[in-house]
Formats: structure tokens, sequence, C-alpha cells
């Protein structure tokens, strides 16, 4: 088998040889620190805000959020840390079929994604398996491979069975 469906509340059991965790704030501003970027006080509130999150979650969804919290944090300054955090790696973008960006605060060990189109669930997926496979084919292609993403859109268990019953309903 390619990959194993973590469940969100799984996502600190070990499935390979080492567990899924998610970065701390105090983790993530530490990175940022590192990386040689400013740690202004708005960068922070925004970290502090996102770390804790184990759903995902828009820009916007973030920008609602800052401006019910704090004054003098604009609209601007949250999508930027967001492309920031992004490029840091401490958030995942998920693109999602309706052309908006979701994002999810990653977990430490390299992983792919599993999301439903229809209620937006996105869980993680550990696939070990094809991880040679995708280095095979950059290689053989002389590529440099730096990084890659996998986003397998379908619809959950849950929103499949509805779908299937709102089916046989009408039939």
């Amino acid at each position: 088998m390619f990959g194993k469906l973590l469940a969100r509340t799984d996502v600190s059991q070990v499935v390979d040889e080492e567990p899924f965790t998610v970065a701390d704030a105090t983790q993530i501003i530490g990175q940022l620190t590192k990386e040689g970027h400013r740690l202004t006080t708005p960068r922070q509130a925004i970290i502090k805000m996102v770390a804790p999150r184990q759903d995902h979650f828009s820009a916007q969804e973030v920008w609602e959020d800052v401006k019910s919290r704090y004054r003098g944090i604009g609209r601007a300054t949250v999508f930027r840390t967001l492309d920031l955090l992004t490029e840091l790696g401490v958030l995942n973008r998920i693109h999602t079929g309706d052309g908006c960006h979701r994002y999810t605060v990653c977990e430490t060990k390299h992983h792919h994604h599993l999301m439903c189109v229809s209620c937006g669930t996105v869980l993680p997926l550990e696939a070990a398996g094809i991880e040679g496979q995708i280095r095979k084919m950059a290689s053989e292609a002389g590529f440099d491979l730096l990084t890659h993403h996998l986003e397998l859109v379908g619809r959950c268990a849950e929103c499949r069975a509805r779908h299937t019953a709102d089916n046989a309903a009408r039939a």
C-alpha cells in the first residue's frame, strides 16, 4: 500500500519511523529569526493565532480573526505573513477546487493531503511508498528535486455516503 490515512486526532501517532508533530508558535518564531527575517509584533501576533490551529483556514479567516483581536495590523501584513510562513515550510498552501487557497500548519514530517471537495476536510496522508518513485522520476528527467506537494482531491467517506444517499433519494 502506498499511503496511510491519518485522522487529525492521530497526528501524534507513530506512522513510520517518526511521529507527526506540529510546530508550536515558539518554534515558528525561532525559525523565522534563524532564517534572518524580522520579528515584528504583527508577525508574532499572527503566528500565535495560526500555530495552534488544527483545521484548514483561509487568509481571509485569519484576517477576520486578527482585526477582531488586534488594532493596527493590516490585511496585507496578514497575507504577506502567511506567504512567508508558507515559503519557510511552516504552512502548507492547499489549492482548493474553487480556485481559493487554504492553509494548514505543517506537521514536521513530510506528508501529503487528502482533500474533500464537499466539506473541505483536509487530512494528512503518509505516502512513503511513492516518495522513492517521485525522486526516481525526477532524477530520470535530470531534475534536481527540492520538494514536492501531492494533494488528492475527492470526497471523504461521510460526504461520499451523503452524496450516494442523496442520489438514491432522487432516483
